[in-house]
């Protein structure tokens, strides 16, 4: 009696440690948009009470917004199927977008131990963008040898994705008004005292806490190498990061800088970076923002040359012009004025002279 019950009790452990269903892993938990190298879907079958595999596949959901629990908020990337030679294939309603993303379909089809089975779906990690980060589906469907019964199970899996941090502009104000200045051939101009104004407008990245970061060149270099600058208090503005709707965030900083006699007794140009620094998981140790752009300017002392920049915007050359033209008002008045009295002073003259005349 007591060597029955042990046998029970070891059938029933048996069975409940028994592993059945499918395994769904994705290669990678976060990808760095735009790396190199390959994310990889594995839909792998550890069902053992499998008779007949009748389709395996690999789906995504339609929508970020829709919950998954209708069948139809679900789209088929790749699938294996019974009735289809048993080939790994791309699902035909992505079969455009598949050429354009490298979407590649890989598996095996193991009929005699299904168990074997797996299906697996790569994607191109430079090819991808941030909508791609969904919630995929692996779904699987047997006869099952116990019930002989048509039986189905699924597993879901994500991954989250994160972009590189780009500036993608730099505007400087030189007292207000906008100048040029964005390379060394294409220099603006500025007197010791003018106030710069910059502008920096980035992408920086997936982590809303980074910040945007400024370079200037040395005092006491003659080289035109760019060196870490860090803003005074009360110059610098580090802007809010904002979404923008994908899986990065956007932010706009500004610094103020006052002209100094050192900037005009330097050697080198006058000259401004700002760039973007991110580090952790994914980023690794550190991605820095490439192709950032750069301000330069030569300073003179008052007095030394001309300094005033050509104006770019539109109301600023409104501003100016109106300007001219009341200059210019002005001094045709006062010239009409001088013209006018010389005239009039003539013309008492000349009567007099002639009333004189006539009374002789």
């Amino acid at each position: 009696m007591s060597i029955y019950f042990k046998s029970v009790v070891f059938v029933i452990v048996f069975t409940n440690f028994k592993v059945t269903g499918v395994d769904f892993t994705i290669s990678r938990e976060r990808v760095l948009l735009g790396s190199t190298g390959t994310l990889t879907m594995t839909c792998d079958v550890s069902e053992t009470d499998v008779d007949t595999v009748y389709l395996i596949q690999i789906r995504r959901i339609k929508s970020t917004t829709s919950s998954g629990s209708d069948p139809n908020d679900w789209q088929t990337l790749a699938l294996m199927q019974l009735k289809d030679n048993e080939s790994p294939t791309l699902a035909p309603e992505i079969t455009a977008i598949a050429d354009t993303k490298d979407y590649v379909a890989g598996g095996l089809w193991d009929s005699d131990t299904p168990a074997n089975t797996f299906l697996t779906l790569s994607l191109n990690m430079e090819k991808l963008v941030c909508d791609e980060a969904r919630t995929y589906k692996c779904f699987f469907s047997y006869k099952s040898t116990t019930s002989g019964t048509i039986a189905s199970v699924e597993r879901n899996a994500t991954f989250s994705a994160y972009v590189k941090p780009q500036v993608t502009s730099l505007v400087v104000r030189k007292n207000g008004f906008i100048v040029e200045g964005m390379s060394p051939s294409n220099m603006a101009t500025a007197e010791v005292g003018d106030e710069l104004e910059l502008t920096c407008t980035a992408n920086i990245g997936s982590l809303p806490t980074t910040d945007i970061r400024w370079h200037r060149t040395s005092e006491t270099s003659s080289s035109n190498d760019f060196i870490g600058y860090q803003p005074p208090q009360g110059t610098y503005d580090e802007g809010t990061a904002a979404s923008d709707n994908q899986c990065g965030y956007t932010r706009v900083a500004k610094i103020r800088y006052n002209v100094t006699a050192a900037d005009a007794n330097r050697d080198n140009n006058l000259a401004f970076e700002c760039y973007v620094t991110v580090s952790g998981d994914p980023y690794g140790n550190s991605y820095t923002s490439e192709n950032n752009p750069r301000f330069y300017t030569d300073v003179t002392k008052p007095g030394d040359g001309m300094t005033t920049n050509t104006m770019i915007t539109t109301d600023k050359n409104e501003e100016c012009l109106t300007a001219g033209v009341i200059a210019a008002i002005v001094i045709a008045s006062f010239t009409v004025g001088v013209l006018v009295g010389v005239a009039l002073t003539w013309l008492n003259l000349s009567r007099n002279q002639i009333m004189k005349g006539i009374l002789n």
